[in-house]
């Protein structure tokens, strides 16, 4: 039992889901440090205020003080204004989780009536081959087309075999610079054009060399490659008529069975969706970029929290400080020295804190970059409509185990894509894309694979979606893919 591309699908969705979680704990995490240092720089400036009082009434205490509490005011002001922009982006974050959660509602919705249609198609098509199998007229035009791709494969062998010969064969003639000389020349052959003594020595050096024995075997060499190269071309123009004429037959039975309006439904309700995937696509756009400035707030590198800190330092730099750290140091009374000890405790308390935030902030990048990543994989997952009724997945153990790892950051999103891939398959649903002309492997540019050929088709890839492509393609007005379980071809 395969897991379905929607079950597939909705795994990924969840996973993705517990990484925005993630970061948001992280985020919560940093605005605890963030605030934290800046309390505890405005807790180091009371501790200083009160040494002050205690026992250093000869410093000009009235200015350290005006200082500080100047310093601690417009520390206040800068954080309460911070504090209105963050509750803001807050505000855009929680609306675009809401936009997004309703954008995906409505593609499920999408992906239902699509997926209704791809199984209408694929019983159409089950439907014409089971009757194309019993048709006469059909399966004679089926044998010859058969035949005439296996005579145009086989002259083809032929002529290719041919000239890989000539190719080695008519080296020892090339190195004979008498024999190219007389060949060149036309010699012994009604387009040979000399004077008296020019014939006379050429005559003389043809048989030195034994020329005209050489030269019809050098001639059928050369000439060989050319008529059965000649004959691969004519056998394969009738291979490819005999293909056309067998793949009007199957266009014809779709014709009738009204498929192609079938086909059509398809395509605009898989139009419908790929703007609902460039909605989402756009609201997750908006989504890490505000994240990512939600960061910037909990982290401690906006720049509010940037003017409160530096506000906060300069206060600290007061000459004053470093009279009382060194008067301190010199007097006997416990009192000050208990203030000192805790002055010492925030100072340490402050370092160890910004050593904490500098782990936090790392983890939260990898965090937004681990996000990117299995966007990226989800996004190729829709645009080769590995969503589509049709599309399961191998292994199932193994996806769930990746997703694992990949929240672990034991695996890249790359992995975990190639993971997918190589997992994918299509359930034919009785349909096959090989099916009749589809089995026929052809040799014109325009027919390079089997399934490329075929009058029917697996889901497509979504048009200048880039990334993974699915082997093979619908039909010929399609620039998609199919792929997944083969017939090998024929019926």
């Amino acid at each position: 039992m395969m897991w379905s591309g929607s079950t597939a699908l909705n795994s990924i969705d969840s996973t993705l889901r517990t990484v925005r979680d993630d970061i948001d704990r992280l985020d919560q995490s940093l605005t605890r440090l963030t605030e934290n240092l800046t309390d505890n720089l405005r807790q180091q400036g009371k501790v200083i205020h009160e040494i002050a009082k205690v026992r250093l009434l000869e410093i000009d205490t009235g200015q350290l003080q005006d200082t500080l509490t100047a310093a601690d005011l417009d520390a206040k002001n800068i954080l309460s204004d911070r504090v209105q922009y963050i509750q803001q982006v807050e505000h855009e974050i929680k609306n675009l989780k809401q936009q997004l959660e309703e954008a995906e509602v409505a593609r499920e919705k999408l992906l239902l009536v699509a997926n209704d249609i791809s199984t209408d198609l694929a019983e159409n098509e089950t439907t014409i081959q089971e009757a194309l199998r019993e048709d006469s007229a059909y399966l004679a035009q089926f044998e010859r087309a058969s035949k005439a791709e296996s005579i145009a494969a086989e002259a083809l062998q032929k002529s290719q075999t041919a000239q890989s010969d000539m190719d080695i064969k008519d080296e020892p003639y090339q190195d004979d610079k008498l024999f190219m000389y007389l060949w060149r020349r036309k010699f012994a052959t009604p387009d040979y054009v000399g004077g008296l003594l020019t014939r006379s020595l050429d005559k003389w050096v043809s048989g030195l060399i034994k020329y005209e024995k050489n030269r019809v075997n050098y001639w059928n060499l050369q000439e060989i490659p050319k008529r059965l190269a000649a004959h691969a071309q004519r056998v394969q123009t009738e291979a490819e008529n005999q293909f056309v004429l067998l793949q009007a037959l199957e266009t014809q039975a779709l014709s009738d069975a009204g498929v192609p309006e079938v086909e059509q439904r398809l395509d605009d309700a898989r139009v419908q969706l790929d703007a609902q995937d460039d909605q989402i696509e756009a609201l997750e756009n908006r989504l890490s970029a505000t994240l990512e400035q939600r960061a910037e707030f909990t982290s401690g590198t906006d720049e509010y929290t940037q003017r409160s800190i530096q506000c906060l330092s300069d206060a600290m730099a007061h000459k004053d400080v470093y009279q009382i750290d060194r008067y301190v140091r010199a007097t006997l009374s416990p009192v000050d020295d208990e203030l000192v000890r805790e002055l010492r405790q925030f100072q340490d308390n402050y370092e160890d804190s910004e050593d904490d935030l500098a782990d936090f902030r790392r983890a939260h990048s990898a965090k937004i970059a681990k996000l990117k990543e299995l966007e990226s994989v989800r996004h190729s997952f829709k645009n080769n409509r590995f969503d589509d009724v049709r599309s399961g997945f191998g292994n199932e153990d193994l996806i769930k185990s990746v997703l694992g790892q990949f929240l672990q950051g034991a695996v890249a999103g790359s992995d975990v894509w190639r993971v997918l891939k190589r997992n994918q398959r299509y359930d034919n649903r009785g349909a096959q894309p090989d099916f009749g002309s589809g089995g026929i492997s052809g040799r014109s540019p325009g027919r390079n694979t089997s399934n490329s050929n075929s009058t029917f088709r697996w889901p497509s890839s979504r048009s200048g979606s880039g990334g993974f492509r699915i082997p093979g393609s619908g039909r010929s007005k399609r620039n998609g893919g199919g792929g997944g379980f083969r017939t090998g071809g024929g019926f």
